[in-house]
Parts: structure tokens; sequence; C-alpha cells
């Protein structure tokens, strides 16, 4: 466990995501916090709705931001084929 922290905190894997980690650790954090106050209280108490609206913006925010950076990577693989093959077509033109 504390080797997969520590790879999210490291910027030289790719495969590992910021986002998920801050993610993951919100909601580790707000049911902690919840289960910490129901055990020393002995009550089962309510989250919060501006918790739940916090824990949702951020996941929300990792999924848009994922949705954002897959579109990005197709429309530049899209432009750099278009010009690539452009550049060829001209090559053999001048042929």
């Amino acid at each position: 466990m504390k080797d997969f922290f520590l790879k999210m905190l490291s910027s030289y894997d790719p495969s590992i995501s910021s986002g998920r980690f801050l993610s993951v650790t919100t909601v580790l954090v707000i049911l902690y916090t919840w289960m910490f106050v129901s055990i020393y209280t002995r009550l089962i108490h309510d989250i919060p709705v501006g918790v739940y609206t916090f824990a949702g913006l951020v996941i929300a925010g990792k999924t848009i931001g994922m949705f954002a950076e897959n579109n990005t990577n197709v429309n530049t693989t899209t432009t750099t084929e278009t010009a690539t093959k452009t550049t060829r077509e001209d090559a053999n033109a001048n042929i």
C-alpha cells in the first residue's frame, strides 16, 4: 500500500494518475472521518450534503479530465497523421 501511494506521488510513471489519487484519497478521508465520529459518539451520523457535493465534484472533475485528455490525444494523432500524409503526397508529386 505504501508503494502504491508513493507511485501516485511520482511523476515518472504516466500510468499513475494524480486525479485518481485525489479522488480515492478524498473518498477515504470522508469515510474514515465519518466512521471515527460515529464510533466515538456511538451514534450513526448523517454525512452533510456539502460533503457529498465536494466528493462528487472531485470525482466528476477526474471523469471530465479523463475525457478531455482522451479527446485531445485523438485530435493530435489525427492532425499528425494528416500532416504526414500531406507531406508524403507533396514529395510524390515533386518526383
